[in-house]
This record gives C-alpha cells, sequence and structure tokens, in this order.
C-alpha cells in the first residue's frame, strides 16, 4: 500500500492473443486489440483478477482447443478464478474489441461481432451477469487492468499493428 492506502502493483504484463493471465499478486495487465476481445474479469470480495485475450470466436473443426477461440479462453479464466475460491456473484466483468478495419490485410467480414457476440453468449452460459462493454466500431482499443483493484484504463486508438487487427 502507498501513502493513500492505494494498492501498489509491481507486476505488468502485456498479453498477446490466445493467452490468459491471473497473477497471484496485484499487476497490471496490458493488451492491444483490434477484431479479437479482451475479457478482464475482477473479483471485488478476493480483489483478484485476471484477463485473457482472444482472436476468433470458433474454432476450426478438429482444430486445437486453445486461448485463441473465444469458449476455451474465457471459461478457462473463470474456471480458475472459481477453482481458487471467488463466486460468481462477486465477480465484476469487462468485455473490449470487435471492432473492424476493412484496409487491413487479413479484414474478415463479421469477425469483430462475432468475437463479442460469442463472449457474451459464454458469459451468460456461465451466469456471469452484467458484463461491462466497449466494443465494435472501427478503432482498436488498448487496454490496461489492474488486477489489486479491478480499474480499466481504455483507450481507443487509430493506429495498432496489422497483427494486433487480425493475429493468425
Amino acid at each position: 500500500m502507498d501513502d493513500d492506502g492505494r494498492q501498489v502493483v509491481a507486476n505488468e504484463f502485456m498479453l498477446g492473443a490466445g493467452c490468459i493471465c491471473l497473477p497471484s499478486k496485484a499487476a497490471k495487465i496490458c493488451a492491444v486489440v483490434g477484431s479479437g476481445a479482451v475479457v478482464a474479469v475482477w473479483d471485488r470480495r478476493r480483489r483478484r483478477g485476471g484477463m485473457t485475450h482472444y482472436a476468433r470466436p470458433y474454432r476450426e473443426p478438429g482444430g486445437r482447443s486453445t486461448a485463441m477461440y473465444a469458449a476455451p479462453a474465457i471459461v478457462t479464466l473463470v474456471r480458475m478464478l472459481l477453482d481458487s475460491g471467488s463466486s460468481p456473484a462477486d465477480l465484476e466483468t469487462h468485455l473490449f474489441g470487435g471492432a473492424s478495419n476493412r484496409k487491413v490485410e487479413g479484414f474478415r467480414e463479421g469477425l469483430g461481432e462475432d468475437n463479442v457476440k460469442v463472449g457474451l453468449e459464454i458469459l451468460e452460459k456461465l451466469r456471469i451477469r452484467g458484463v461491462q462493454r466497449d466494443v465494435g466500431g472501427t478503432r482498436g482499443r488498448k487496454v490496461v487492468f489492474n488486477t489489486g483493484t479491478g480499474e480499466v484504463v481504455l483507450a481507443k486508438v487509430e493506429r495498432i499493428r496489422a497483427s494486433d487487427w487480425y493475429p493468425q
């Protein structure tokens, strides 16, 4: 804690597409997202949170079940929190991303919207209610999530790397 009683964060992580992060101590998790989605989950009671970043709504038939896809990414993060003692009623959730940029190589019509739609459906099936969101549009997003306080800083930006728009 600092002199004002705020939790000091010593660790910072940059979260790429296909990754999940649930730090054991307070940390800042950063991500840059275009058409994919970032889901940040914070346990108000335990003051602990994590984040996942996925790029595709569905895996290809016969493909590996990895965090590049919505279901494995979100379900794994929520299960990690629940397995460590969180209760669904205490979880506060944010969903960011799902933008679209026709000018970038790799553009796929409807990909951003599908990422958001599937993410919301999965959170509903997991009985995670009240999802706060900032989704869609044509701008990328830079997200910073403080896992000790639940605070989120979000910047909508015109320029992000092509690989952040449509990760492979």
